[in-house]
């Protein structure tokens, strides 16, 4: 366990068992965070499963970025030819309203994918394909180089502990386990929980399991 007696702050916790899910044409959706106004530049974070040969139409809005991240499956976006798999990341970037379509390229399997909206700073037209690169263990590496905010991947042992100081203190981090578990500020998250983090200048957490996978944007 974490060796500092830690001061609780400002949050929002999104606990992946009291969420929902709605069923939407060919796929399966759950909001993770809707449009509240509450979590900074980010907007939305949906995570969804597409049916085998399943596909879906999204709606984003002007002066924006979305990041999707395959969980498990293939995907093909906007019938690219790059077909994007969890190996990858996917980066959307707009200045006009616009419509993202999202096809599962398997026909005998389900796909399950994260969507993270973002507003731009620096708004512009363009896509980027780019590995999503873990190179080694309890170290954090950048989910994508596009984007104007710090973001960061891990995956971790259990019992490993990690402090990490923002490098906009004025900003907020949104954090998102995807497999295992890890206490953030002495906040208990696992699998697919979610949590919004405000006024820290240093973010202190804890893999409590193995193989744990964790994400954190500031925003």
């Amino acid at each position: 366990m974490l060796k500092i007696m830690l001061v609780q702050t400002p949050s929002r916790i999104r606990k992946a068992d009291f969420g929902s899910w709605t069923k939407e044409n060919q796929s399966v959706v759950s909001r993770i965070i809707g449009d509240e106004g509450h979590a900074g530049h980010l907007k939305k974070v949906t995570e969804v499963i597409l049916d085998e040969n399943g596909g879906l139409e999204w709606e984003i809005p002007e002066n924006s970025t979305l990041i999707i991240l395959t969980l498990y499956g293939k995907i093909r976006i906007n019938g690219f030819r790059k077909i994007i798999s969890p190996e990858n990341v996917f980066t959307l970037k707009s200045t006009k309203k616009s419509k993202v379509s999202i096809k599962n390229y398997l026909s005998a399997e389900k796909s399950d994918f994260l969507m993270i909206e973002l507003q731009s700073l620096r708004p512009e037209n363009a896509f980027f394909t780019e590995e999503l690169r873990i190179g080694k263990r309890n170290i954090l590496f950048p989910v994508s180089e596009k984007l104007e905010f710090p973001n960061f991947i891990g995956l971790y042992e259990g019992r490993k502990e990690q402090v990490y100081a923002l490098h906009h203190p004025d900003t907020s981090i949104f954090g998102m386990v995807i497999n295992g578990a890890f206490e953030f500020q002495n906040r208990l998250l696992e699998t697919r929980d979610a949590i919004v983090l405000h006024g820290i200048e240093t973010l202190e957490f804890e893999a409590l399991s193995e193989n744990a996978l964790v994400f954190f944007f500031e925003i």
